[in-house]
């Protein structure tokens, strides 16, 4: 007789466990379900929901404009400053991701190398790959809009986000005429975040090498203002962690405890 009501209690008990568990995954994938809420940071809004995410790979995506100078020998410095003119969208919708703001940038970086061969004469250059490091890109909300192309309006405002490059990365890319003030190319890099109104919620290490932001850029000659050259920027990363294993071995431990006072409760 005791045998039999062990083997009912231990029957019961796993079943109050089963349904525990289930209800706890039920929970979980009814709470993914739920359109997000969206983020506002420092006035900056986004909605990591957008019909652009995807939310296994990233749900933050922003693209922008460039202005920058160039660089010629290994040690120069690049300055560069722009705007961001889309959050989330594949139109311009400033007016909405920053009503009565403006989300502007900074930026620098050094030449390590140019690698490839002459391109011809008259406008030369090398005709290859370059390597940059200790790149350097500040955001800043600012509630006056004011960015006219200036170092002095794109640098103005909160700090709203700082990222540097990834310790395993450099920013890298192939183009021609490079050197000349007349270069064209791509490049592209890993970024992490160091400071900022919103670096709680891009520091996430979500990115190839345990980055936190992946950045890609364009860039050519600006016809009338030799020397500067511009292009534009897309930046994608996510904004939200996801689900860890020890939050799923939190709910697991919670039915367990659940099921274990209500046997107590029997007693």
């Amino acid at each position: 007789m005791l045998v039999n009501e062990s083997n009912i209690l231990k029957k019961g008990l796993k079943m109050s466990i089963y349904r525990s568990i289930k209800l706890g995954v039920a929970g979980l994938l009814l709470s993914c379900g739920v359109q997000a809420i969206p983020i506002n940071v420092g006035g900056v809004v986004w909605d990591p929901d957008q019909g652009l995410a995807f939310p296994n790979l990233a749900d933050f995506a922003a693209n922008g404009t460039i202005l920058e100078t160039f660089a010629t020998n290994p040690g120069d410095v690049v300055e560069g400053r722009g705007a961001v003119t889309q959050l989330n969208s594949i139109n311009p919708n400033q007016a909405s991701f920053c009503p009565g703001c403006e989300l502007t940038f900074t930026f620098t970086m050094e030449l390590v190398s140019f690698v490839g061969v002459p391109n011809p004469a008259p406008v030369g250059g090398i005709n290859g790959a370059f390597t940059f490091q200790n790149l350097i890109i500040s955001f800043f909300v600012d509630n006056t809009p004011n960015f006219d192309g200036s170092m002095a309006t794109a640098g103005d405002g909160n700090l709203w986000l700082q990222l540097v490059l990834n310790p395993s990365n450099f920013l890298t890319g192939t183009g021609i005429a490079l050197g000349t003030g007349s270069d064209q190319g791509t490049g592209s890099g890993v970024l992490d975040v160091v400071a900022g109104l919103a670096m709680g919620n891009f520091d996430t290490n979500t990115q190839a090498a345990g980055g936190d932001l992946t950045l890609t850029s364009s860039f050519q000659p600006t016809q009338g203002l030799p020397g500067l050259l511009n292009g534009t920027f897309d930046m994608t990363g996510n904004s939200i962690p996801e689900p860890s294993a020890l939050a799923i071995l939190g709910l697991g431990l919670l039915g367990l405890s659940g099921a274990a006072r209500r046997r107590k409760a029997k007693k």
